[in-house]
């Protein structure tokens, strides 16, 4: 199963059944499916290869985010595992490293709209805000509150199941340019401490700044 084959990779890259080995782990973790929805570790052997996916978990290891580590394991065989169970087994020796990483924004904050198509200024300005416990998000367009779910992935961002309160405001200028500019929201980046979103076309819809 592809939930195995870092487990897997890892394993046969081992001298024997009882081998140790270094492995760095990153400073957060993911979204990832095995048997079912759950968070894994990113890990990687050499410095220099890409994060992948570690399904399983490392015995005697007291993983916490905001910080990566360089780990010595020990990987050995488990005879006879139960169906779609790993064949290894991995027990920390000793962390080499423990670094605090500088904390990074991200997506799950609340934001403040400050600028979009189709609109120049703002007497109110727009919110929007992302809770990742729930994949909920919510905030106020301009004259109602808005609520809905989402989905992120790579930078990629799905809107879905959205709504709005029904307030009629003398001008609805603002939220209407809002809500379409959220209907076309394809990804998003963060740069300079900003939030902005791009429809499929590459083009800058929304940009925002934290809310304080």
């Amino acid at each position: 199963m592809k939930s195995l084959v870092f487990i897997i990779i890892l394993a046969v890259t081992a001298k024997s059944c009882e081998d140790t080995k270094h492995i760095y782990v990153a400073d957060h973790l993911v979204d990832c499916v095995s048997v079912g929805p759950q968070k894994c570790m990113l890990v990687k052997d050499k410095i220099v290869n890409d994060w992948t996916n570690f399904y399983g978990n490392i015995e005697g290891f007291d993983y916490e985010e905001g910080y990566e580590y360089l780990l010595n394991v020990k990987v050995e065989e488990i005879k006879n595992p139960p169906a779609d169970a790993p064949s290894f087994k991995y027990i920390l020796v000793e962390v080499f490293e423990k670094t605090k990483t500088v904390e990074q924004i991200t997506l799950v904050n609340k934001w403040n709209i400050i600028s979009m198509n189709g609109v120049d200024s703002f007497e109110r300005n727009p919110t929007i805000e992302f809770d990742d416990k729930e994949k909920k998000v919510s905030g106020f367009a301009g004259c109602n509150n808005f609520f809905g779910v989402y989905k992120s992935s790579n930078g990629q961002l799905n809107l879905n199941k959205m709504g709005l309160t029904r307030k009629m405001c003398p001008d609805m200028t603002v939220e209407n340019a809002f809500i379409n500019n959220l209907r076309s929201v394809s990804y998003y980046k963060i740069e300079d401490d900003k939030l902005n979103f791009f429809n499929k076309d590459d083009e800058l819809t929304i940009s925002c700044e934290l809310a304080e």
